[in-house]
């Protein structure tokens, strides 16, 4: 349990950090289509947010999960390691600037990361419990980041290249 307890406040840090990320990311770029898919990756974060405090408070005794809960949705060292440098570049990369398309691209690149990041240790959390709820749960939120990293790579494939990605998505026919 103690794990569970510690995986789940680092999931809500990097759910944290995720939001922080992704409004701050908006902010900085004038780019429609980024600043569109930014701030409704940080809507998401802020729900994961929600939903992770309040499993968390269940965990810890703070307060009972309702029984419709799953409806809406100690670290060992080497689990810990590998995800505080990212944390780490997180907060340093809320600094940059994006002025150019260039700058955008490495917002996108930070942003899968995290979304990557995030769906390993969900899913990691996921299989190493035997509690039903928590399996779900954690199940749950590892699909939502794996499908926050597909959003992030076509709008990233339509800001690089939009005929490409109107070829492969609307499966348009070039006849010459």
């Amino acid at each position: 349990m103690n794990n569970l307890i510690a995986d789940t406040k680092l999931a809500i840090e990097l759910e944290k950090n995720g939001y922080d990320f992704y409004s701050g990311s908006a902010a900085k770029t004038s780019n429609p289509l980024a600043q569109a898919t930014l701030l409704s990756l940080a809507d998401r974060e802020a729900e994961h947010l929600a939903k992770i405090t309040e499993f968390y408070k269940n965990l810890t005794g703070e307060s009972k999960l309702k029984s419709d809960w799953l409806k809406g949705v100690a670290i060992p060292p080497k689990k810990e390691e590998l995800l505080r440098p990212i944390l780490l570049k997180l907060k340093n990369d809320l600094n940059m600037k994006f002025k150019t398309p260039s700058d955008i691209n490495k917002a996108y690149v930070v942003a899968e990361g995290l979304e990557r990041d995030s769906y390993n240790l969900y899913d990691t959390i996921s299989k190493e419990n035997s509690d039903e709820t928590t399996k779900k749960f954690y199940a749950a939120l590892a699909q939502e980041e794996r499908e926050h990293y597909d959003i992030l790579e076509d709008t990233l494939q339509y800001l690089n290249n939009p005929g490409d990605w109107f070829k492969k998505e609307e499966r348009w026919i070039v006849e010459g």
